[in-house]
């Protein structure tokens, strides 16, 4: 049985869910919530395969939620639900943790084969939403092509530190490697995107989706 979370400060959204999920057999909604505090006490004390979780919520939202539910909960799978076909949310979402995104007025069906599909390891992201993110080598994997070079799980941390304005040694001590390392990478960064510099390699990877 696959016990399922959903979290939406929406009540008759909720209602709804649950409607639709009585149907479907070996699915189990075991719990609903508001906000997404309240999603966080129940896994302290409850098990759950996956949380289904709305990205606006007050008290805590769906990104800040998904960002402590990948540390605290890491074996709990993580689908975004949310009315904006957004990049920008999509790109959030992902990057803390999420393994899905979903749009709520995508189809039952559609959405029941999203958790199947999370749950067996797999990413999965809206019919509605592929052509947007189609820069996006999301459902390929972590793993991201630029000009046929790839770039590494490293690299992409690194890069994403870089982004955020960090210098070599902070993120050195971040990341528990070398100055001299982090140095490397950036300069294979560069290398990679055929950016001038460190500036123009943040502009490209925006641009392309990668962070």
């Amino acid at each position: 049985m696959i016990k399922l979370l959903i979290a939406d400060d929406h009540q008759v959204l909720l209602d709804g869910f649950i409607s639709i999920f009585d149907s479907i057999d070996d699915i189990e909604v075991v719990a609903t919530a508001h906000n997404g505090q309240e999603v966080l006490d129940y896994l302290d004390d409850h098990p759950v395969d996956l949380v289904l979780l709305d990205i606006n919520m007050p008290v805590l939202n769906g990104v800040e939620t998904c960002k402590i539910i990948s540390k605290r909960h890491s074996g709990v799978k993580v689908v975004a639900l949310s009315m904006y076909d957004q990049q920008s949310y999509f790109k959030r979402m992902m990057q803390y943790g999420a393994m899905g995104y979903l749009l709520k007025n995508d189809a039952v069906e559609e959405i029941e084969r999203a958790i199947r599909l999370v749950l067996d390891g797999e990413r999965y992201v809206s019919t509605q939403l592929r052509d947007l993110l189609s820069s996006i080598n999301f459902l390929a994997g972590n793993n991201k092509q630029v000009y046929g070079s790839e770039v590494s799980p490293r690299e992409l941390e690194v890069l994403q530190w870089v982004a955020e304005g960090f210098t070599d040694p902070q993120i050195a001590e971040k990341l528990f490697i070398s100055n001299h390392t982090v140095s490397s990478h950036r300069k294979n960064l560069i290398l990679k995107f055929d950016a001038k510099n460190t500036a123009e390699l943040v502009k490209k990877a925006l641009e392309r989706g990668i962070i």
